[in-house]
């Protein structure tokens, strides 16, 4: 029987979304190279390999080195599928309509049967092949895979690495350890020796070709937009700003890439209808280089980067597979890291995989409808697998949404329809998770960062449990909770960084986790930048000799994506300080007003102003003050506002976070207490005023716009946080802050 070029789903594509499944499955009679779910068709792959003007890998629009790029990984696709394509696809009669298509035709019978002869002959023996192959790892690969791709002994080595899996994975490990030296005498061979060794059942890595990045396409808004900006201009990119033309015409994030030589692309319509309009980008993003490159404008684009900050393009597989498949470079993961680390269900399995006991009791399942959901909870309860109160979550929800707490199997059928809702408005996969509740968990997470290459490194820890609505607003580094638990500490992060070594991430991303009473359990991997980095990059450096540098995580994303392995091993990363992070947000805490979500009296209500004055003190002006109060305890003082607005601006009810404070100390005593005060004074020190506006954004007279401010003081002046920041808390959680400020306005 022949089947046709468009295959039907196998049993294969589960097993090629495996990070090291090819191995696996090679022998499997019906196999085809499926990367991450995607598909590379036969006839997309021979008539790449032709170099057909017209032909291209549909999924993989975004390959390093273009052209000579794509038609080294078709040749690979070939050489593993070459044989099962001939024997049982139609391929000959779309090949034999092309001009000398007989020709063409025999060229790739010529090829698939030297690729059979190459396999039975270096299968005798591989290893014997072993020292031979290495000599590939070197500068003259642009030359061996690039230029020779048709070579003898270019395509015996390419069949060589499909032969022997190891070989293949021993020169990816040398690619690694010889991508310093190569990037920075021939960084095309990098990119071609990357492609040669990258696992064919996983996507490659979506970045430019390696140092040829240019521009910077900026597709979040707010403080991230703006950080965004700025940190393209210090490395000597150009921004291109997408924004919406309704709410942001004039934003700070547009003013900047305007004076430093960037250009800007109106989006049309609301926050949804522009910010995440992956189609709508996309086609602006192509007008605009039109317009200012001409003729050029396609290989300008094949410079540039769409960085979604942590907007509405991050964590969207959907919006990575359409940019890939139209050519644009997204900095961060593909599209099928995303799916697999993304989904809870995915991550709870390589949870119970790499620690079982680092997991909560629950049921994950794939069902989107309610009655087969109710029935599947009720069975694993009635089983023992888990009590209740429970959670009932959307498997890629995030930002505490997609989830409802179920206290009894009475109230599982309105979590349903809760979490089944916000799963259609929010356009997420199907697919739930419930899983017991422990209560009155401390919120962690650790943060990493892994190049295409695979070098990964992780940076500390962060405690997030300062909470309000399941959402974060001050967060701290390193916790001061696991300050005396350094084994913990290691066997969390070196958790972490296997995760994100088995599902082949590339970028920045963070995993998150629940602690109590000495016992850890995973809740999942966000494979996006997050708000909190900055307080993991203010108590970071890297040690370069005798030198510390900086560590900026944004940088190294875009680094990352721009083809550069990470530069510095795990143990030159060094803590100087222990900081803590506040989201300065457009809301006041409202202790007369009912919360709908809980039916609790107090919350915190959103506004929207026009801001008159952003006042933050400069931590040289401030030490010497602190010193004289706290004597030579304090080493050093610094304070860092990130910020998407200036004075002058108008922040539309959109999302109240506006700005980033982020306090760090260095003290060799003390350092939470004192972290702790001196946050006090600096809050105290922070002037930040404006006047409220309607939602056509005109000012509203003798209305002062509000912010979080003093909300924040008062959190740290609570005894929770002074014996949290001298001792232990343990009855400190992530509901401690509203449930203390509720508790602070009873009466009496």
């Amino acid at each position: 029987m022949t089947a046709s070029s468009s295959p039907s789903p196998t049993a294969s594509a589960a097993v090629a979304s495996q990070p090291g499944a090819a191995a696996r499955a090679t022998n499997h009679p019906l196999q085809i190279v499926n990367p991450g779910g995607g598909h590379v068709s036969p006839k997309q792959a021979f008539l790449v390999w032709l170099r057909h003007p017209e032909a291209r890998l549909a999924d993989l629009g975004t390959v390093v080195q273009g052209e000579r790029g794509r038609r080294l990984l078709a040749t690979r696709y070939i050489i593993a599928n070459g044989s099962v394509w001939d024997a049982r696809y139609v391929w000959r009669p779309a090949v034999l309509d092309l001009p000398e298509g007989k020709a063409h035709v025999a060229a790739v019978e010529a090829l698939i049967a030297d690729v059979g002869r190459l396999k039975e002959e270096l299968s005798a023996d591989p290893r014997a092949h072993h020292a031979w192959a290495r000599a590939f790892v070197s500068a003259d690969a642009e030359q061996r895979l690039g230029q020779q791709l048709d070579e003898a002994d270019t395509r015996r080595f390419l069949v060589l690495l499909q032969v022997d899996e190891q070989l293949r994975t021993e020169l990816a490990a040398l690619v690694r350890a010889q991508a310093e030296e190569l990037l920075r005498t021939s960084p095309a061979a990098l990119d071609f020796l990357y492609l040669a060794t990258t696992d064919l059942y996983a996507y490659p890595a979506t970045t430019v070709s390696a140092k040829a990045m240019k521009y910077i396409i900026v597709a979040d808004k707010g403080e991230m937009g703006v950080r965004a900006v700025r940190e393209c201009i210090a490395l000597g990119l150009t921004p291109v700003v997408c924004h919406s033309l309704q709410d942001d015409a004039n934003a700070l994030q547009v003013r900047l890439a305007r004076e430093h030589g960037g250009f800007t692309v109106g989006l049309q319509g609301t926050f949804r209808e522009t910010y995440a309009n992956y189609a709508q980008i996309t086609e602006k993003v192509f007008k605009a280089f039109k317009e200012k490159f001409a003729e050029s404008w396609e290989q300008e684009l094949a410079l540039a980067a769409v960085y979604p900050g942590y907007g509405p393009l991050a964590e969207n597989a959907s919006a990575i597979r359409h940019f890939r498949q139209h050519g644009l470079v997204f900095v961060g993961p593909m599209q099928d890291v995303v799916e697999r680390a993304g989904d809870k269900r995915t991550f709870r399995s390589m949870v119970q995989r790499l620690d079982p006991s680092a997991v909560t009791p629950g049921v994950t399942l794939e069902a989107s409808d309610a009655a087969e959901i109710q029935a599947r909870v009720e069975e694993a309860y009635r089983a023992g697998t888990f009590t209740f109160p429970g959670r009932l979550k959307a498997a890629n929800g995030g930002g505490g949404r997609g989830q409802a707490v179920v206290k009894d199997l009475e109230g599982l059928p309105a979590a349903i329809t809760k979490v089944l809702g916000e799963i259609a408005s929010n356009g997420w996969d199907a697919g739930v998770m419930f899983e017991q509740n422990i209560p009155e968990t401390v919120h962690l997470e650790v943060q990493v960062l892994r190049d295409r290459y695979g070098n990964t490194r992780h940076f500390g820890m962060r405690d997030c449990s300062e909470q309000r609505a399941s959402q974060k607003i001050q967060e701290e580094a390193p916790p001061a909770l696991l300050r005396n638990k350094p084994e913990l500490r290691e066997r969390v992060q070196t958790l972490a960084v296997r995760f994100a070594e088995d599902v082949g991430y590339v970028g920045a991303g963070t995993i998150e986790l629940m602690y109590k009473e000495g016992r850890y359990y995973f809740l999942e991997m966000n494979t996006r930048i997050q708000v909190e980095h900055p307080v993991t990059e203010e108590v970071h450096a890297i040690r370069r000799g005798s030198e510390l540098e900086p560590l900026n995580l944004v940088q190294w994303q875009m680094r990352i994506a721009n083809g550069e392995p990470i530069d510095f091993a795990q143990d030159q990363l060094v803590v100087t300080h222990v900081g803590r992070e506040f989201r300065i947000n457009a809301e006041s805490w409202k202790p007369n007003l009912k919360d709908s979500r809980d039916g609790g009296m107090g919350l915190f209500l959103p506004n929207a102003g026009t801001f008159d004055k952003i006042e933050i003190p400069e931590a040289s002006s401030l030490v010497a003050k602190l010193k004289e109060t706290f004597g030579g305890a304090i080493k050093d003082l610094k304070i860092r506002f990130d910020c998407g607005f200036e004075a002058g601006d108008i922040l539309v009810n959109k999302d109240p976070t506006f700005g980033k404070l982020i306090i760090s100390v260095a003290a060799d005593e003390n350092a939470y207490e004192l972290l702790r005060q001196v946050c006090i004074a600096v809050l105290q020190q922070t002037h930040i005023e404006g006047r409220q506006v309607r939602a056509d954004g005109v000012a509203l007279e003798g209305m002062p716009f509000q912010t979080n401010l003093a909300d924040h003081i008062g959190i740290l002046e609570m005894p929770m946080m002074q014996k949290h920041m001298t001792d232990a808390a343990p009855e400190r959680h992530v509901n401690w802050v509203v449930a203390a400020l509720r508790n602070a306005s009873k009466p009496g």
